[in-house]
């Protein structure tokens, strides 16, 4: 998705974190602060794929073509969620521990869905990143260098 949607998703988010930490602002602030920065382990993959950094232009085009050859992506996975539910479930995780599950299942939620296109179903799983050695070309549905082309072939 991109930056200005999870940016809108973040308030609905917010009030759903207060809400559901009964009355929480930090439960709340942490729903809509997750939801959003969470995305920056896109910048450390973006960085790591070009040995440095190219510019915001060029790191938003690498990330919404398709075109990073590695995707680590730590922080975008369905077993960090198991794990904050787990705490909320049991009693072990503070409010905003609350909205930070909301923030960051809001955030993989919409990712989930609205990325079908670019990457494989299972991608969002942690542990099929690291079974497919965090490749692009395993990764994508359409390869790096190989989304740019089908892209403007699209265009035409």
């Amino acid at each position: 998705m991109k930056l200005y949607q999870h940016c809108l998703s973040a308030v609905p988010l917010a009030v759903a974190g207060y809400a559901a930490a009964g009355g929480s602002v930090a439960a709340g602030f942490m729903a809509g602060f997750s939801s959003v920065l969470m995305d920056l382990d896109h910048v450390a993959d973006y960085v790591i794929h070009n040995r440095g950094w190219g510019g915001v232009e060029d790191f938003f085009k690498s990330c919404e073509e398709g075109r990073l050859t590695k995707l680590y992506l730590v922080m975008h996975g369905f077993e960090w969620l198991i794990l904050l539910w787990l705490l909320i479930g049991t009693g072990a995780a503070a409010p905003w521990g609350v909205g930070l599950a909301i923030g960051m299942s809001g955030h993989m939620l919409l990712d989930w869905l609205g990325n079908r296109h670019i990457v494989k179903p299972s991608f969002y799983w942690l542990w099929f990143r690291a079974q497919h050695n965090f490749d692009g070309n395993a990764l994508y549905r359409v390869p790096p260098g190989m989304a740019v082309e089908v892209v403007r072939e699209n265009r035409v």
